[in-house]
């Protein structure tokens, strides 16, 4: 149970201003169009009271000064005003499918807007209660923060659910936000690495593109699949047995899942296909602000001919080897000019060009964003047993999947865009791709 009692308010840092990075100005650009909101859900082998919950995710906030947000897309600028803020939980019966509940409420979670129009609250919070367990949720505007930053906010909050009384942070990081900047790399380094990147761009417009969208909307839809240990390790044999990482192996998968719902490419031009990847850029930031809460991601693209007969063991190889370029040039720096032109050119598009404008700007059919969920520990009163994660797709993507690695499983999240790809196709993919993953023989 939760034992958080009464506490005294909390003093926090006090107000905290600065700019948004490229990725984050896009990310607000994208919610104007519709909510571009990202959750997290732990579960957690206890029963957790709402009012105690409550109390104790207020004072974490307070105490980060992760309160009374506004953002402004003319200039890209943020605030956090601080002090204190009422929390209150959705509180949800789980039922006897405590998990289908917990995904249902994810997917509507996501399309749920914010009020970014004023000074709102960028967290949302629900529990959904199971047997002796609970499942903590957070929704967020996705503006704020990255999966590695949520991911810490929310094993703070549990933690403090389960104090006698409020404590200090137990993560500092938590109240620091010195700058949302990101990298270039220098002047030189990051001119190379944008001819660089404008060649891979070049190849990836031979890409054969994704649906047309034939209406004014951009909502998505969700849903998520688990594999168990022993799928999980299946996974990690193939990949080791390919020479490549998970994410080439996931980025391949992609690839080669989507055929059968790309045949008719065999008659245009075009018969390359492209799959993104969003890349966690903290390991590039100095040291001092490598755990700052905030958002630092940039992305990079893999593009391969894949035709009905082409090999898992080939376009792994040319995932791998093109990855592995990105990752030496650090391509993925670019993305912040990418980011930029895109993001001035959409906005000069009327709304029947923006839905379409990156099936043809950028083609891929979908991306991966993967994320692993080390560490987390709650104290001895409760573990978390499982973590769960839904991220948007946003105008740029027909579908994009997050992975999430958290106890030697995997699950994964599907968001796509229903107007864009129908549910029964999206389906498809995730059922061949992680056929694939597993070493199966995928079916059409």
């Amino acid at each position: 149970m939760s034992l958080a009692g009464p506490s005294t308010p909390t003093a926090g840092p006090g107000p905290v201003s600065g700019k948004l990075n490229e990725f984050q100005r896009t990310m607000l650009q994208w919610s104007g169009l519709h909510p571009y909101n990202a959750v997290h859900v732990a579960r957690v082998t206890s029963v957790i009271e709402p009012e105690g919950f409550a109390r104790a995710t207020a004072h974490v906030l307070a105490a980060a000064g992760l309160t009374n947000y506004s953002v402004w897309e003319k200039g890209g600028r943020y605030r956090y005003e601080g002090g204190q803020v009422e929390v209150t939980p959705v509180l949800i019966d789980g039922g006897e499918d405590p998990v289908a509940i917990v995904h249902r409420e994810m997917a509507r979670q996501l399309d749920e807007p914010f009020p970014r129009d004023k000074v709102f609250q960028p967290f949302r919070w629900f529990l959904v209660r199971g047997v002796g367990e609970t499942f903590v949720g957070i929704a967020y505007f996705h503006v704020v923060a990255d999966a590695e930053a949520i991911g810490r906010l929310l094993r703070e909050v549990i933690t403090a659910a389960f104090d006698e009384s409020p404590l200090p942070l137990r993560d500092p990081s938590l109240a620091e936000r010195r700058s949302s900047r990101v990298p270039t790399g220098g002047p030189i380094g990051l001119l190379r690495r944008t001819a660089a990147a404008y060649g891979k761009f070049q190849r990836m417009r031979q890409s054969f593109r994704s649906p047309d969208c034939p209406v004014n909307r951009f909502g998505n839809e969700w849903f998520g699949r688990s594999l168990d240990a022993e799928e999980t390790a299946a996974v990690l044999s193939l990949a080791k047995q390919q020479g490549a990482t998970v994410n080439d192996l996931c980025l391949a998968a992609v690839l080669q899942a989507v055929i059968p719902a790309a045949m008719w490419r065999f008659e245009k031009k075009r018969q390359h296909l492209s799959a993104g990847c969003v890349v966690n850029l903290r390991r590039d930031l100095p040291e001092a602000r490598r755990r700052d809460f905030g958002l630092f991601l940039g992305s990079f693209s893999v593009t391969h001919p894949v035709p009905v007969t082409v090999r898992l063991e080939e376009l792994v190889a040319s995932v791998h080897a093109q990855a592995e370029e990105v990752k030496r040039a650090k391509l993925y720096l670019a993305s912040r000019l990418e980011f930029r032109m895109n993001r001035f050119l959409f906005a000069r598009q009327p709304l029947e060009k923006q839905r379409n404008f990156y099936r043809k700007a950028y083609p891929v059919w979908g991306s991966i964003t993967n994320f692993k969920m080390d560490g987390f520990q709650i104290g001895e009163k409760a573990r978390v047993a499982d973590y769960y994660r839904a991220v948007s797709a946003g105008p740029a993507l027909p579908f994009v999947i997050g992975v999430t690695g958290f106890d030697g499983r995997l699950q994964f999240g599907f968001t796509y865009r229903p107007d864009v790809i129908q549910g029964d196709i999206v389906r498809g993919i995730a059922d061949r791709f992680l056929q694939i993953l597993t070493g199966k023989e995928p079916t059409a």
